[in-house]
């Protein structure tokens, strides 16, 4: 494990609130905590998966607001407590995450590479990440990047829901192998009780198959903790990731 560590800071002045009711897949209402009814608000859900145990009406979240203008929404949900912990359910964190520990250097498995481009395309879609190096001494490696944020008995799953798109990104890495460069998933568990990840078979058989797959393929596999506070998401050690 390296003991250093990547820190991504949350927004300042975070508003706390609570859970209301989910409206749709990326909308939630809430009340400003200690509020009434009458003042309920409507965020944006940055995160398409069910998250059934972490959007529990009256559960506290905080929440960055916008201050009015022509969203339809006033503001973004970033975190909720569950279980006595702090749990984002921020999907577009794992891009930032992976960025900032690339240019900290605190993941052994990536410190060959100097050199990186976020959404880079690639097949018929696009690719989370293309890494180089400058002196050419290792093969590009594609990189996809996953945010999880749900753990049963210290076992992070993933996804929570069926995942469009997901077996077609892992088949994209196969071929990735193919032409000569390196391939990797890489997790990030938005959240510190995981000690292990596994591909959540229940939920997407089809993904848990596709990863599989990949991983038979010599597609690497990587996943994080992390501890999260509302100061930020600090990437803590690797856990293995297992079969489904």
């Amino acid at each position: 494990m390296s003991t250093k560590t990547a820190l991504v800071p949350f927004p300042s002045n975070l508003t706390p609130v609570r859970i209301v009711k989910r409206r749709n897949r990326f909308a939630v209402e809430v009340r400003p905590d200690g509020g009434d009814d009458a003042g309920r608000l409507l965020l944006h859900l940055p995160n398409s998966g069910r998250m059934q145990e972490l959007l529990v009406p009256g559960t506290p979240g905080l929440a960055a607001l916008d201050g009015g203008g022509a969203r339809k929404t006033d503001g973004t949900l970033l975190l909720v407590h569950y279980n006595n912990r702090w749990v984002s359910v921020d999907a577009r964190m794992p891009n930032k995450l992976f960025e900032q520990c690339l240019a900290d250097g605190c993941l052994p498995a990536f410190r060959e590479y100097d050199q990186w481009r976020a959404e880079v395309a690639w097949g018929r879609g696009r690719i989370d990440f293309m890494l180089t190096s400058s002196d050419g001494q290792v093969p590009p490696l594609l990189v996809e990047t996953k945010s999880c944020n749900l753990v049963e008995d210290g076992l992070a799953l993933f996804p929570d829901a069926p995942k469009k798109g997901g077996a077609r990104h892992m088949r994209g890495l196969i071929d990735a192998l193919r032409e000569g460069r390196r391939a990797a998933v890489v997790w990030f568990v938005q959240r510190d009780d995981a000690t292990r990840l596994a591909p959540y078979r229940e939920a997407d058989p089809a993904f848990a198959d596709a990863v599989a797959d990949a991983r038979a393929a010599g597609v690497e596999m990587y996943a994080y903790r992390c501890r999260v506070t509302p100061a930020g998401i600090e990437v803590l050690d690797e856990i293995p990731v297992v079969e489904a």
